[in-house]
């Protein structure tokens, strides 16, 4: 009888195990995206959707605001009684890209102080009152911290947009909005131009 040639079943795992062993020591590239390209993204993304609403309520003659958090911003619309989300796209809610994070500043004041929201006539004592059952994360989305007016004024603010994992150093883009569209954004280069 004549004995056939190729290999057993033994040297073929082996073979298998050998090239296993072989590619965990080769390294590949990364695919979790670039911490300084996602945190871009994601505050060009947002500086072009301020500076659209800016144009939307001047072009429709309607008063519009940006509610921001740690973790998410939202657009709301005034309907001539109450704010209202915006849920025309592209104004409608979307979340941040994971380790992204929100830091709204207001000239040194905190969105909850009384005499910034006493100071706009678009929030009534009434609204606060029904505000108080929301969670702190819902009440900030459920009042606007900056105003996007029809004149085309825009409240003065800085947003820093940060990217923070715990591992890489942290990236942060600022976008500032100073009363009037455009707002514009900063890299970190950029912001250290500004501080000086």
């Amino acid at each position: 009888m004549h004995k056939s040639k190729g290999f057993t079943l033994l040297e073929l795992l082996l073979v298998i195990v050998v090239i296993g062993y072989l590619v965990t020591m080769v390294r590949l590239p990364s695919l979790a995206p670039d911490p300084f390209e996602l945190t871009e993204k994601q505050a060009a993304r947002m500086t072009h959707l301020v500076n659209l609403a800016s144009e939307y309520a001047v072009l429709n003659n309607m008063q519009l605001g940006l509610a921001v958090t740690e973790d998410r911003f939202a657009f709301l619309v005034f309907d001539g009684e109450a704010w209202q989300p915006f849920q025309e796209p592209p104004f409608d809610i979307k979340p941040l890209d994971e380790y992204v994070r929100l830091e709204l500043i207001l000239d040194g004041l905190s969105w909850q102080e009384d005499n910034l929201l006493s100071a706009v006539e678009f929030i009534d004592e009434e609204r606060l009152e029904q505000l108080q059952e929301l969670d702190p994360e819902e009440q900030k989305l459920a009042i606007p911290q900056i105003f996007i007016l029809s004149s085309g004024e825009i409240s003065p603010f800085d947003i820093t947009v940060e990217f923070d994992d715990g591992f890489a150093n942290p990236v942060s883009f600022l976008i500032r909005g100073e009363f009037t569209a455009p707002v514009r954004m900063y890299d970190p280069l950029q912001q250290l131009a500004l501080d000086n």
